[in-house]
């Protein structure tokens, strides 16, 4: 192994680990990414950027790759499902109007701003996302204004959520009561394209509930519920029946 760099940050430190202990290569095989780019990362010999973080906010917190070691991380790191980056994310859609204020306090060009907060022809620098540190989590760079993530947060039957490793989406169809007892809760998987399922209407959500593809998931994982939006009763009646229908 190449020599370590004197300071590393919190990510850093993770990624070195495993490869000093030979596991790198299959870590990285198991999730999907490049062997030869994330043992550069680990070394320091390229730097991560916006992307890197996104593509890897579920296996290691976002604030992991902004502070160093010998530094205090202001927040407690969290991990959050993948993001695709296919829209604006909280902090910048929440910045459009002020973009110009966020500029003079962070000491960005008033283009760069605009190409952030408006344009959305650039993303969020490193520098940027570790100086909103004094004022953000800076989780808020890599989820959807719609998202919520609460502390302790107990799904409801007919909330629509994000969770586990992977992000999927789920419509709840469990209780609350039976979800604080057992500490899990049962999920209808939601995708773009399912034969036997049920569109969703009314909702921001777009895609089609499979009452074949359950999931029962722990709500102590390290990988936090993210509360995207409620549905009509009816709807999460109609999948219980149906995923009761799959089970029996």
């Amino acid at each position: 192994m190449k020599a370590i760099p004197e300071r590393i940050t919190y990510a850093q430190e993770k990624l070195i680990k495993l490869v000093e202990t030979r596991r790198l290569r299959k870590w990285c095989l198991e999730n999907g990414l490049a062997h030869s780019q994330t043992y550069r990362l680990a070394l320091g010999e390229i730097l991560p950027n916006y992307r890197v973080i996104a593509s890897m906010c579920h296996l290691i917190a976002p604030i992991d790759w902004l502070f160093y070691t010998d530094e205090e991380r202001p927040y407690e790191p969290q991990y959050l499902p993948k993001w695709e980056n296919t829209e604006p994310s909280k902090f910048v859609k929440e910045h459009r109007d002020d973009y110009r204020k966020v500029a003079e306090r962070y000491g960005l060009p008033e283009l760069i701003a605009y190409n952030i907060f408006v344009a959305y022809r650039k993303v969020p620098t490193i520098a940027l996302m570790r100086d909103a540190c004094a004022e953000v989590n800076p989780i808020e760079f890599f989820m959807s204004p719609s998202m919520e993530i609460t502390q302790g947060y107990i799904p409801k039957k007919g909330d629509i959520v994000r969770a586990g490793k992977d992000g999927g989406t789920y419509l709840v169809i469990t209780n609350s009561e039976k979800n604080e007892r057992y500490k899990t809760f049962t999920g209808c998987l939601i995708s773009e394209d399912c034969e036997d399922g049920i569109a969703l209407s009314n909702s921001k959500t777009k895609g089609f509930v499979n009452p074949r593809s359950l999931a029962t998931i722990r709500l102590d994982s390290p990988f936090p519920l993210v509360l995207i939006e409620k549905t009509e009763t009816e709807l999460v009646e109609k999948n219980a029946r149906m995923a009761a229908e799959y089970i029996s």
